[in-house]
């Protein structure tokens, strides 16, 4: 969904801070604080505007900093999502950290680690990297696990800067059914967008998902009360996302615009202008290039991410920089067992896009597989199978009410965009169609855009090396013969 800037711009200034009146400026090296939130998406801050849901902690740094309105993570699953995050590298890089449950090849330099090595105190708190492990670490590539972000405050050198990672597990599934209603969400105010379903299940569900997003909002206000009341608010770089879409259909796990577009909010004192609204493409990879140069580091040569300080550091709203005109999304594998494909077992379904302010072009490079993971083997399960057992079938997708109405009502239009096959190539036009409803890839009004967008995602993935372009896959599980090549 996209947001009218000038709306935006007006809801942030609302109610303007004074903390930015009487600030000196920051020293050269910052603290960073990353508040990371676990399934959280775009556009679900009431600072944008989605009516139901209270973010007042996100809303405040968006209005005491700068929020963006075209952030997305690298990859629409946790675990390369992160892995992205913390090596500032495109998931297709890192080897096995391209997929869920894998780990991060210590060959791999992570931020938290750089930023120690350069005298950081370094931490953090819930969810890390992962799911995964950390082999070939000493601890998890976030950093040495604390309690929580009192206690690693408490436990830091007083002349120490430090960098935390608060990885929240909200609003991560499962969500206990009715509880966003019970809160006093209603559900009559909620939007349900067009590839899903208006029912009262999936309504109630939305709430659901509302209400565990808002508990991630609460943390993030308790870490920065902490932080206030240390002294060192002023001179730490705040910055507030997510790791992919949220967990219904079409979204996370999917590289359509709901798995991948992300809130993104960042706080720095006096060193940014408060209340500005960026239109600038920003990968969430590019974090870690971006914290290593505002602690006065240079990023490592082999970090194919780049720094936005740049456009944090600048003035006033809309297109900053204007070299970040797009940004690019991948996928690999998100459950192991969600599918099959011929003699492969586990096997992702791998994509490749690139996105634009007009055109959002995706490269599915196995569509003859089940995107959201293979049909159930028998008989079709019940509704309260699909909503509690995400194994019962489609298993890329999360099990859930929303999950389960599509699956076991006769939909067939919620079924295809949720769950059916895709085809090779599809092209969305964002200004006529921002639910990413209908491809005109094979539109011939679309030749030349798609002859155009396809040159340069692989222009693109030649010049960052990936793998798939030479035919590997990324994907496979061990002993699996190559398949299909791109």
């Amino acid at each position: 969904m996209r947001i009218n800037s000038a709306v935006v711009a007006a809801l942030l200034l609302a109610s303007p801070s004074a903390l930015h009146a009487a600030e000196p400026p920051a020293p050269k090296r910052p603290n960073i604080l990353f508040l990371l939130a676990d399934d959280w998406a775009w556009p679900h801050a009431s600072c944008l505007g989605t009516p139901g849901i209270k973010t007042p902690t996100f809303d405040r740094l968006a209005r005491e900093g700068v929020m963006f309105r075209n952030a997305h993570v690298a990859a629409p699953s946790c675990s390369p999502s992160r892995a992205a995050m913390l090596t500032g590298q495109w998931p297709w890089r890192l080897g096995p950290a391209a997929n869920l449950q894998a780990f991060i090849p210590a060959t791999f330099p992570v931020y938290p680690d750089l930023l120690e090595q350069a005298g950081y105190w370094v931490g953090f708190s819930g969810k890390g990297y992962g799911p995964g492990n950390n082999q070939g670490r000493p601890h998890n590539a976030a950093g040495p696990e604390f309690k929580g972000f009192v206690e690693f405050l408490g436990a830091r050198p007083a002349t120490q800067p430090f960098c935390f990672w608060l990885g929240s597990h909200f609003p991560h599934r499962p969500y206990p059914r009715g509880s966003g209603v019970h809160s006093g969400i209603d559900p009559a105010t909620v939007i349900v967008p067009p590839y899903l379903v208006d029912s009262a299940a999936v309504r109630s569900d939305i709430c659901d998902y509302f209400f565990a997003a808002e508990a991630f909002d609460r943390q993030a206000a308790e870490a920065i009360a902490a932080l206030e009341k240390s002294g060192e608010l002023n001179n730490t770089l705040i910055v507030m996302s997510g790791d992919n879409g949220w967990p219904f259909p079409r979204s996370k796990a999917t590289c359509y615009d709901s798995g991948t577009h992300q809130p993104l909010a960042v706080r720095w004192g006096a060193r940014i202008q408060p209340g500005r609204v960026v239109d600038d493409f920003v990968s969430l990879a590019d974090l870690a290039p971006t914290f290593l140069q505002a602690a006065g580091l240079t990023p490592p040569p082999g970090m194919s991410a780049r720094s936005f300080l740049n456009v944090l550091l600048a003035k006033g709203s809309g297109q900053i920089d204007p070299t970040r005109d797009h940004v690019l999304t991948c996928m690999e594998r998100h459950v192991i067992n969600a599918r099959v494909d011929g003699g492969q077992r586990d096997v992702g379904y791998p994509m490749r896009t690139l996105i634009t302010h007009q055109f959002h072009y995706i490269r599915n490079f196995q569509p003859q597989r089940w995107p959201a993971g293979d049909p159930p083997s028998g008989p079709p399960p019940g509704f309260d199978a699909y909503a509690k057992n995400t194994g019962a079938g489609y298993a890329d997708v999360d099990a859930g009410p929303a999950k389960a109405w599509i699956l076991t009502h006769t939909d067939d239009q919620a079924f295809a965009r949720g769950f059916g096959k895709r085809p090779a190539c599809e092209i969305f036009d964002l200004r006529k169609d921002p639910f990413e409803l209908h491809n005109v890839a094979e539109d011939p009004a679309y030749a030349t855009n798609l002859k155009e967008l396809n040159a340069r995602l692989m222009a693109e993935l030649k010049a960052s090396a990936d793998p798939r372009l030479a035919g590997e896959e990324l994907d496979r599980s061990p002993g699996a013969k190559p398949g299909q090549s791109p």
